[in-house]
C-alpha cells in the first residue's frame, strides 16, 4: 500500500503539504505544489485511508449496526434498510452479527466504540428473560456514543427506540382467525426476553379476550424468532395428535418452519390449519401458501432509525424520544382467505 511519505518523496514535497491537498486545507498551498501532489498521487495510485482520516479529525462518517443473526431474513431485510438509508445520508454502515452470543456481540460494539463511529443501531441479541447479558452491559454503560433500539424497548444506557405497534398488529392477526370462526388460536411465541414478543402476546390476548375467550385455555408453543427452531417445535406438535386448528406465530421465519413440519406431517395449509404471522419479510409472499402476516413498514423503520440517531448526534438527551410505526394486515392464502 502506498504511504502519504512515498507521495511526499515523489512530489518533493512535506508529507503535511500532501496532507493540506488531500484535504483541502487547513493551509493553503500553491498551485505548482498542489499540481505536484497530484501528480503523484495518480502516479502512484495513492488511496487515502478515509477510516484513518476520519478518527483523527473525530469526524467519523461511520455507523454501526448490531444483529443478532444476519442469517434472519428479517434482520438481513432491516440491516439493507439501515444500509439503504446511511448510504444515502453519506455514511458507510459496519455490521456486527452477534449470533446470540454475548461476548461476539460485545466484541463488535467495542469495535465500533473505539473506532469513534457517529452512532450505533442496536438490533441485538437477548437471552431469556434477559435484555442484556454482563458483557454488552459491561461496554455500553458510560459510553457517550448515540444508541438507537430498533424494535427493541428499554429505557437503558440513555438510548432511543423505535418500534412497531406489536400489540396492535398481534391483535388484527389474531382477530383475523377470530372472523374466520376459529375458537381455539394457539399462540407460538418468541423469546421472553424480548419487549417485541411480550407486547405480541398482549396483542393475541386482548383479541381473544375481546370474544369472551380465556387465553390461559389455549395451547401455547415457543421457539427462537428461527425457522429451523420453529420447525423442531412443530414437528413435536404435529407428532404429539393434539395440534392446533388456528395458530397466531409471532413471525414469518417461524411459521416458514410451521410450513415445513405442516407439510411433512402432510397437514394441508390452510384447510387443515389456518396460519397468520408477523413482520411482512419478502419470502411471505412466495412461500406456499403465502401467508396472511401483519405487515412491518421496515424500509422505514430502518430509515427512522438512521434519521433518530444523527438527530441524537446533533442533539442533547432531552431530545431523545421513542417512536411507534403502524402495522397493516396483509391479507394472503394461509388463513383460509383466497
Amino acid at each position: 500500500m502506498v504511504t502519504r511519505d512515498e507521495v511526499a518523496r515523489e512530489a518533493g514535497t512535506s508529507t503535511a503539504v500532501v496532507s493540506y491537498v488531500i484535504n483541502n486545507g487547513p493551509r493553503p498551498v500553491s498551485a505548482a505544489a498542489r499540481k505536484r501532489v497530484l501528480d503523484a498521487v495518480a502516479k502512484l495510485d495513492y488511496r487515502p485511508n478515509e477510516l484513518a482520516r476520519s478518527l483523527s479529525s473525530a469526524s467519523s462518517s461511520v455507523i454501526g449496526l448490531i444483529v443478532p443473526d444476519v442469517t434472519n431474513a428479517y434482520c438481513g431485510e432491516l440491516a439493507l434498510a439501515v444500509e439503504n438509508s446511511a448510504l444515502a445520508r453519506n455514511y458507510t454502515l459496519l455490521l456486527g452479527n452477534a449470533m446470540h452470543d454475548d461476548e461476539r456481540q460485545a466484541r463488535h460494539l467495542q469495535t465500533f466504540l473505539a473506532q469513534q463511529v457517529q452512532g450505533i443501531v442496536f438490533i441485538g441479541s437477548t437471552y431469556g428473560d434477559e435484555m442484556f447479558r454482563p458483557e454488552t452491559k459491561r461496554v455500553l454503560q458510560g459510553s457517550k456514543t448515540p444508541l438507537v433500539f430498533l424494535d427493541r424497548s428499554t429505557t437503558e444506557f440513555g438510548a432511543t427506540s423505535v418500534l412497531v405497534d406489536n400489540r396492535g398488529g398481534a391483535y388484527a392477526a389474531t382477530s383475523h382467525l377470530l372472523e374466520h370462526g376459529h375458537t381455539a388460536i394457539a399462540g407460538f411465541a418468541g423469546s421472553s426476553g424480548l419487549s417485541s414478543v411480550r407486547e405480541r402476546r398482549d396483542g393475541w390476548a386482548d383479541a381473544l379476550i375481546a370474544r369472551g375467550l380465556d387465553p390461559a385455555d389455549q395451547q401455547t408453543f415457543e421457539s427462537a424468532f428461527d425457522r429451523y427452531d420453529a420447525f423442531a417445535v412443530a414437528r413435536v406438535m404435529f407428532a404429539n395428535g393434539n395440534w392446533p386448528r388456528a395458530i397466531f406465530s409471532h413471525s414469518d421465519e417461524q411459521s416458514i418452519g410451521i410450513l415445513y413440519a405442516a407439510a411433512e406431517a402432510g397437514i394441508r395449509v390452510p384447510e387443515d390449519l389456518a396460519l397468520v404471522s408477523f413482520d411482512g419479510i419478502k419470502e411471505a409472499a412466495i412461500v406456499n401458501p403465502g401467508l396472511t402476516t401483519a405487515r412491518q413498514p421496515i424500509a422505514r423503520a430502518g430509515e427512522l432509525a438512521v434519521e433518530q440517531l444523527l438527530a441524537a448526534k446533533a442533539g442533547t438527551p432531552s431530545e431523545l424520544r421513542q417512536e411507534m410505526l403502524p402495522v397493516t394486515l396483509e391479507i394472503r392464502h394461509s388463513c383460509g382467505c383466497h
